[in-house]
């Protein structure tokens, strides 16, 4: 059996996605897929729109046979710590034979270049965009200037698309574990991360997000309204496949919230006002770094909103998503040490939602595979014990964002959540 591996957030899932996962199955002539895909929160330091579960849900209602969570730690992290945790897990499910992923570029040979580079000659790289770094320039900045150097202007501008990037860094992560695994691209179709096609029915994640936030209340975090039209940009329903309009349907029904990066603010001023006695010094949280921290602390002090603190904090060396991953870091207390403790902790992989076909590949990869494979942690404690920092943010993410989208935690215990089964 051929199997196919994505790496995702589908954040939502949309038609893009779909024609992503058709796409793929059809040039591998996979015969079953394995999605990994980012839990509670996702690599740009964002809550996720709606709960894992249900996107996982959503994913295997759409022709996945096994969705997989990747660790808050790896999920919340830049590209190189995203595409570290993804294909480490991958790989070690010892089941995957292709790894298919969106581009821009849709060249997976040109992509695979400049991860030799990364991967080959780190050192000389690093060092270049070090210098570039201390001329002032963004790491983005300095990482394209840097490849400029060494490898010429086309090689540098495929840096200028955010899933170029991450597509470099998983081909730069396999070539790292020498993994078997046969990468392929899929170059995005119609619509970017932020544009709409409504010719082709396709928007991107972040262009979606944006309509559905235009069905929520004006705090953007709470509620949400009936009628579809009442969206900013149009109706988002139709850029998604039906599953997920049922699914994003059925959670407000149920009295679950859309979940819009406002929703974290309160959290945010809560832990800066404790930050004191409780964090005790906000430059000892993960992605802090030069002060940034002390930059979002006065931001938040004269803020009235996430918007207002993000802009404040941000400057030209360090973006929006870094502040936001900072943000969320500090929300979550996720120290420099906690960090350093997780990466030292095997890798494990725990299941979201799976059909027929990936209870098969379940069982083959309990088998074949090297890390463990988890479908009822509170059984499998005993496998999930070796990783016990990387689980507890993974149970720490959960609870939060089950307060970002019920208002409490009430009746829920993540430890004995099970599958969504389709």
């Amino acid at each position: 059996m051929r199997v196919l591996g994505i790496i995702a957030e589908y954040d939502p899932f949309h038609n893009g996605h779909l024609y992503h996962l058709k796409e793929s199955i059809s040039r591998t002539g996979a015969e079953a897929s394995v999605v990994l895909m980012s839990g509670c929160f996702t690599q740009r330091g964002l809550p996720a729109m709606t709960d894992k579960r249900v996107r996982a849900g959503v994913a295997a209602e759409c022709g996945v046979d096994l969705v997989i969570e990747l660790p808050f730690v790896y999920a919340a992290g830049g590209a190189e710590m995203f595409a570290r945790g993804a294909v480490g897990i991958m790989d070690g499910l010892g089941v995957v034979d292709y790894l298919s992923f969106g581009s821009e570029s849709g060249d997976v040979e040109a992509l695979s270049r400049v991860a030799a580079l990364f991967a080959e000659d780190s050192e000389r790289l690093n060092g270049a965009i070090r210098e570039a770094m201390g001329q002032g320039a963004s790491y983005p900045a300095a990482r394209e200037q840097s490849i400029s150097e060494l490898m010429g202007a086309a090689a540098a501008s495929l840096m200028r698309a955010p899933n170029n990037i991450l597509a470099m860094e998983y081909l730069r992560e396999l070539i790292a574990v020498g993994s078997d695994i046969i990468p392929i691209t899929v170059k995005r179709a119609a619509a970017g991360l932020g544009d709409v096609n409504t010719t082709a029915r396709v928007a991107g994640a972040s262009a979606l997000r944006v309509m559905f936030r235009g069905l929520c209340n004006a705090d953007g975090a709470h509620g949400a309204a009936d009628d579809a039209e009442d969206a900013a940009g149009g109706d988002p329903f139709e850029y998604v496949p039906a599953a997920t309009e049922r699914a994003i349907r059925e959670q407000i029904d149920t009295g679950g919230y859309l979940v819009f990066a406002e929703a974290l603010f309160p959290h945010l001023v809560s832990s800066i006002i404790q930050s004191d006695c409780v964090l005790a010094n906000l430059s000892n949280i993960y992605s802090a770094a030069e002060g940034l921290e002390n930059r979002l602390v006065r931001a938040v002090r004269r803020s009235r909103s996430m918007d207002e603190a993000v802009r404040y904090t941000k400057t030209r060396r360090y973006t929006e998503t870094r502040v936001r991953r900072l943000i969320l870091h500090t929300v979550m207390g996720l120290t420099k040490e906690a960090m350093s403790a997780a990466l030292a902790e095997p890798f494990y992989a725990r299941v979201l939602a799976f059909s027929n076909t990936g209870a098969y590949l379940v069982r083959r990869a309990k088998d074949k595979g090297r890390i463990p494979l988890v479908t009822n942690a509170n059984r499998d404690v005993d496998a999930l014990a070796s990783s016990s920092v990387t689980l507890g943010y993974d149970l720490r993410a959960a609870e939060l964002y089950r307060l970002l989208s019920y208002g409490s935690l009430a009746g829920f215990n993540e430890i004995s959540e099970r599958p969504w089964v389709v």
